[in-house]
């Protein structure tokens, strides 16, 4: 559903295949279509059929979901300008938090903003409003991807595909009341979660200054959260990160999380 959203694209249908071997029960597969079908449900995605196999050793899923998109507003990685603004949806590093206190305590052991951490790592929010938000908007949005990666890697790959460098600033970047509560009082610091931590699914675009306006006259009109995280330059392929303190420095594209 994020891929779908970071493109500007619609969700409407989902195709299933299960790969399943004998020790799978059949209760678990009843919890697992609960799940299905209330994610469904709650984005209005239609369910549609898929296939059903035996599997020797391993359980398997593939999931493949087919969206619907206005030709003219398909969002991609390439297209952002020196001069655009970047911006993103909802917090950072909630996700990354979460999972390390999910690694490092047992359940039952956690307070009211852990247990939010946590969630927000177990079950994320795909941005699908807030892409349909910019997709039926007259908003030039210029490139978008989903942050799964980590932010500073997923800028990167704007970056690369546009042929453009970005700045950032450290002390713009979103961060929910929880998070910081639960680095203030564990000494922890943010930001290798608010840069590198990847899951979030937040959605990352770019825009010419012009149309900031009518994007936060969207935003605000669908009580949704969006923040103005800095701006895309001429040096190629490079994330500056304007720290708080007066010093930059240029974020590796290492940073985050590998596939390979």
């Amino acid at each position: 559903l994020s891929d779908i959203a970071a493109m500007g694209w619609t969700p409407k249908r989902v195709l299933v295949t299960l790969g399943i071997p004998k020790k799978i029960s059949v209760s678990f597969l009843d919890r697992l279509y609960t799940g299905f079908n209330s994610i469904c449900n709650l984005f209005k995605v239609e369910l549609v059929g898929g296939d059903t196999v035996s599997s020797p050793k391993c359980f398997f899923i593939n999931v493949s979901i087919i969206g619907e998109v206005n030709p003219g507003r398909v969002f991609t990685r390439r297209g952002a300008r020196p001069g655009d603004l970047i911006f993103v949806t909802g917090t950072l590093g909630d996700s990354s938090l979460g999972l390390q206190l999910l690694s490092k305590k047992k359940r039952g052991a956690f307070s009211k903003d852990h247990k939010f951490l946590i969630g927000r790592h177990l079950d994320p929010t795909p941005r699908v409003l807030e892409a349909r938000i910019l997709a039926r908007s007259r908003i030039n949005i210029t490139s978008m991807i989903d942050i799964s990666d980590g932010l500073a890697q997923d800028l990167s790959h704007i970056c690369k595909a546009s042929k453009v460098g970005a700045r950032i600033q450290e002390d713009r970047l979103p961060r929910s009341a929880e998070f910081s509560r639960t680095c203030n009082r564990n000494q922890i610091d943010p930001f290798p979660f608010l840069l590198n931590g990847g899951e979030d699914y937040e959605l990352l675009f770019t825009l010419p200054p012009d149309g900031v306006k009518n994007l936060k006259r969207q935003f605000l009109k669908a009580k949704a959260l969006v923040t103005q995280i800095g701006e895309i330059a001429l040096k190629p392929k490079k994330v500056l990160l304007e720290k708080s303190d007066g010093r930059n420095e240029f974020l590796p594209e290492s940073a985050g999380f590998n596939h390979f």
